[in-house]
Order: C-alpha cells, then sequence, then structure tokens
C-alpha cells in the first residue's frame, strides 16, 4: 500500500503542495488512520472516486486542523487529502507522429 497527502490552505483556498506516493509506516488501515488523525487533525470527510458504472468507491480521508502561519501570528485552517494506493500509477506513453508529406 502507498499514500499520497496533498494540503490545503482552506481559509485562503491554497494549494500549499504535496508528499507524492511513498510507503506509510503501516499496513493496518486502523492504525493509520489513528495516526493520520493524531498529526492532521479531525477527519472531516472521506475521499471518494467514481467508477466506470456510476458508482463511488472511497480512496482516502480528508483532515483538518487549525495552524499557525511561518511568518506572522495569524492561523488558517488546514486540511490534509490522504489518499490510498495499491501501487504506483501506470503510466503509458503515446506518439504522436508527424506524417511526412511528398
Amino acid at each position: 500500500m502507498l499514500i499520497q497527502e496533498n494540503w490545503i490552505d482552506a481559509t485562503e483556498g491554497h494549494r500549499l503542495g504535496d508528499s507524492g506516493l511513498y510507503e506509510p509506516f503501516t499496513d493496518n488501515i486502523k492504525k493509520l488512520f489513528k495516526n493520520l488523525q493524531c498529526e492532521y487533525g479531525k477527519c472531516i470527510s472521506k475521499i471518494y472516486i467514481n467508477k466506470n458504472d456510476d458508482s463511488t468507491i472511497p480512496v482516502g480521508w480528508v483532515f483538518q486542523k487549525r495552524v499557525k502561519y511561518d511568518d506572522c501570528n495569524e492561523t488558517y485552517i488546514l486540511e490534509t487529502w490522504i489518499t490510498l494506493h495499491e501501487n504506483e500509477p501506470t503510466k503509458t506513453i503515446e506518439y504522436n507522429y508527424h506524417v511526412l508529406k511528398g
């Protein structure tokens, strides 16, 4: 299993960055969830993706907590979106050749 973290300043509506895919310290979903909750705050939602048959499946969680900006005394709502993955993404290459005339 792999996870990816995406951080968002929900107060200002800015994306702050992402972790890329990495292997978490455990494959135990409950243990992982509890650890993420301690680090990133309360879980406010699950993350869902649409399947081809128009159904949805949960693939992660959204956590939220108030944190202080690094450069001033103001605070903002930090959202951390965690998605779970079985493997690295499948990548394909499609060549688009230019046809020679003449």
